[in-house]
C-alpha cells in the first residue's frame, strides 16, 4: 500500500496573472493558460482518459471557453474572442514517445483480433477442423474466435486493480507479455495435432485477456499523461494503432501473403511479438503516470514532477509561467488522488465507485441503461462479425474468392480513414446525430448486402457486395464504433466514470462473444439473410437514441446529469 500523504499546498495565483495581455497570452501554450489563467475552463469537466473525439464535448475548431459558465461560447459562431482561448496541439518528445509505446498495446489488440478471418482457410485445415467438416466444426472454430471475448472479459476486471498496486506502465508491460505469450499458444496450436484446438483456445484466451487490460489501462494511462486539451488527440493514437493493426493483420492473412498452412503461425506470432520487443527494449521511456505517482509519498512526489516536467517540455532549472502552470497541475494530480484513496481505490473494497455502488444507484438509472444497450447494441450491430467472418459469410453464399479479397482490405482502409475522420466530425457535430445516421447508414448497409447475397451470380453483385459491406463498416466508424466508448466519460459524474466505463467494457465483451459464437450456426441457417437479425436490432436502436440519449455535446457534466434526471 502506498504511504499516506498530506494535503498538497496550492500556490496563491497572482492577481496580476488575470490581467496580462494578449501578446503574452500568445507565448504560452494551452496547458499554461489552463494552469494558471483559466482555472475554471470547461477542459477540467473532462474525464481523465484518452478518448477519441471526447475533447469535443467543450470545444470546437481547437477553441474552448475560458470559464466553465460560458462552455457555449466556442459553439456560438458569433461568440465574444475575449471569451475563447485557442487550443494548441503541441506533444513534446517525451509525451509522444511514451504515447507511442503504450500504442503497441492497442496494435497487439487490433492485430489478434483482425487475425482470425482471412487466414481462417488455412487455419481451420491445420487444426483438422474445415469449413467443410459440418456444423459440429462449425461451432468450435465460433469458439476459437469468440474465446477471446471471454478472455476480454478477465482483463477489464484484472485491469484496474493491476494498474492500481503496480502502476499503469508495469501493467501494460504485463499486457503485451501476456498477448506475446498467447499468440505464441496460437502458433504452437499449428504443431501439436489432436491438442491444437486445446492450445489454441488457451492462446485466445490470454490475447484476449491482454486486449481487454489494454482497453482499459491504455486510455487510462494516455489520459494521464495529456493535458486535457490533448486527451482526445492520444485517443485518436489508440484508436487508430488499434485499426492499422486490423488492416495489416487481415492484409497478411491473405492466401497470396501469410494465410497459408505452412506460413500463418509466423504472421500470428511475430505481429504481436516484433512490436512487443520494441515496447521492452524501449521499457525506460515508458515512464510511469505522474498521476499514479502523486498518489504515494514524498519519494513518489518528486518523480511525478520530474517525470511531468518532461512531459511538458519544461526544463529541470526552467522557471517562470511554464514551471508554475506544471506546479498547479500536480496539485490538481495530488488532489485527485486524495480522492481515489478517500473513495478505496486501493482497497478493493466496494467504495462508491465501484459497479456494484454504480448499480445501487438509483439516480444513474438512465446513465446505465443508456450505457448497456449501446454497448451491446454495438456488437449486436453486426460489425465483429464482418471483421472476423467476412471470407467465411461471403464465400459460403456464392462471392467469389477474389471479390472476397477485395473486400476484407477495402473494408479494413475504410476503417482507418475513418478513424482519421472521427474526430474532425465530432468537432463538426453532435454526438446523438452521428451515432443515429451511423445506425441508419449501417442499416441501409445490410439491405444492400442482403440483396447482394440473396442473388449470387449476378452481374452486379460482386461490386454490390464489396460497396455494402465497406459501407457497413466506415457507416460504424462514423459514430457506433466511438460513440458507446465515449459516453460514460460524459453520462456520469466525474467519480463514477471509472466504474461507469467498466460496466460498459464488460456489456460490450459480453456481447461480442455471445455474437461471435453463434453467427456462424446462424449463417449457415440463414444464408444470404444472415445479416438481417442485425437489422432488426439497429432500427429499434434509432428510435431509443430519438427518445432517450441526450446530446451531450456543449454541455457541462452538471447539465447533462440534470437532463438526464
Amino acid at each position: 500500500m502506498k504511504p499516506s500523504m498530506s494535503v498538497p499546498d496550492f500556490p496563491r495565483r497572482d492577481d496580476s496573472m488575470a490581467n496580462l495581455g494578449q501578446s503574452l497570452l500568445r507565448r504560452h501554450s494551452t496547458s499554461d493558460r489552463l494552469f494558471n489563467d483559466m482555472p475554471e475552463s470547461p477542459l477540467f469537466d473532462l474525464a481523465p482518459l484518452a478518448l477519441p473525439g471526447l475533447s469535443s464535448r467543450v470545444s470546437r475548431n481547437f477553441s474552448v471557453s475560458r470559464s466553465l459558465d460560458e462552455i457555449g461560447s466556442a459553439f456560438d459562431d458569433d461568440g465574444d474572442d475575449d471569451k475563447v482561448v485557442r487550443m494548441e496541439v503541441r506533444l513534446p518528445m517525451p509525451l509522444l514517445t511514451a504515447a507511442g509505446l503504450a500504442v503497441i498495446s492497442s496494435w497487439n489488440f487490433g492485430f489478434m483480433l483482425g487475425s482470425m478471418n482471412t487466414a481462417s482457410v488455412a487455419m481451420r485445415e491445420t487444426l483438422g477442423i474445415p469449413a467443410t467438416a459440418g456444423p459440429d466444426a462449425d461451432f468450435v472454430w465460433s469458439l476459437c474466435v469468440s474465446i477471446f471475448c471471454l478472455g476480454a472479459l478477465i482483463g477489464c476486471a484484472a485491469a484496474e486493480p493491476l494498474a492500481t498496486s503496480l502502476g499503469r506502465s508495469s501493467t501494460i508491460m504485463i499486457a503485451s507479455i501476456t498477448c506475446t505469450v498467447g499468440a505464441a499458444c496460437e502458433a504452437a496450436a499449428a504443431y501439436t495435432g489432436s491438442f491444437g484446438v486445446v492450445l489454441m483456445i488457451v492462446g485466445r484466451v490470454l490475447t484476449g485477456a491482454s486486449s481487454g487490460a489494454a482497453t482499459v489501462v491504455v486510455p487510462i494511462y494516455l489520459g494521464e499523461l495529456a493535458p486535457p486539451h490533448l486527451r482526445g488527440t492520444l485517443g485518436v493514437m489508440f484508436q487508430l494503432a488499434c485499426v492499422l493493426a486490423l488492416l495489416t493483420a487481415q492484409t497478411l492473412g491473405l492466401p497470396a501473403f501469410l494465410g497459408t498452412t505452412s506460413l500463418w503461425p509466423l504472421y500470428i506470432l511475430g505481429g504481436v511479438a516484433i512490436p512487443s520487443a520494441v515496447q521492452l527494449l524501449l521499457r525506460p521511456l515508458l515512464v510511469e503516470s505522474p498521476a499514479w505517482l502523486a498518489g504515494g509519498g514524498h519519494e513518489a512526489a518528486y518523480q511525478a514532477e520530474r517525470i511531468l516536467l518532461e512531459l511538458r517540455g519544461v526544463g529541470p532549472a526552467e522557471y517562470g509561467p511554464r514551471r508554475d502552470a506544471v506546479t498547479k497541475e500536480l496539485d490538481h494530480m495530488q488532489l485527485a488522488a486524495l480522492g481515489r484513496h478517500a473513495g478505496g481505490e486501493s482497497t478493493g473494497g466496494d467504495s462508491g465507485s465501484s459497479i456494484g455502488a454504480l448499480l445501487r444507484d438509483k439516480k444513474l438509472r438512465p446513465s446505465l441503461l443508456i450505457t448497456l444497450v449501446c454497448a451491446v447494441t454495438q456488437q449486436f450491430s453486426g460489425i465483429n462479425n464482418a471483421f472476423n467472418f467476412s471470407s467465411t459469410f461471403l464465400s459460403q453464399n456464392g462471392i467469389d474468392a477474389s471479390t472476397v479479397t477485395i473486400v476484407a482490405v477495402l473494408m479494413n482502409v475504410g476503417n482507418v480513414l475513418i478513424t482519421v475522420l472521427s474526430a474532425s466530425l465530432m468537432d463538426l457535430a453532435g454526438r446523438k446525430p452521428l451515432i443515429l445516421g451511423s445506425a441508419l447508414g449501417m442499416s441501409a448497409s445490410i439491405v444492400a448486402l442482403t440483396v447482394a447475397l440473396t442473388h449470387p451470380g449476378q452481374s452486379w453483385t460482386a461490386p454490390f457486395a464489396v460497396f455494402s459491406v465497406v459501407s457497413f463498416v466506415m457507416c460504424f466508424g462514423v459514430g457506433m464504433g466511438p460513440i458507446p466508448w465515449l459516453l460514460p466519460a460524459e453520462l456520469f459524474p466525474p467519480d463514477k466514470v471509472a466504474a461507469g466505463s467498466s460496466f460498459n467494457a464488460l456489456c460490450n465483451w459480453g456481447a461480442n462473444f455471445i455474437v461471435g459464437l453463434i453467427f456462424l450456426p446462424m449463417s449457415a441457417a440463414l444464408g444470404g439473410m444472415c445479416f438481417v437479425p442485425f437489422l432488426l436490432v439497429l432500427l429499434p436502436f434509432a428510435f431509443f437514441l430519438v427518445l432517450k440519449v441526450p446530446e451531450t455535446r456543449g454541455k457541462t457534466v452538471q447539465q447533462i446529469m440534470a437532463e438526464l434526471k
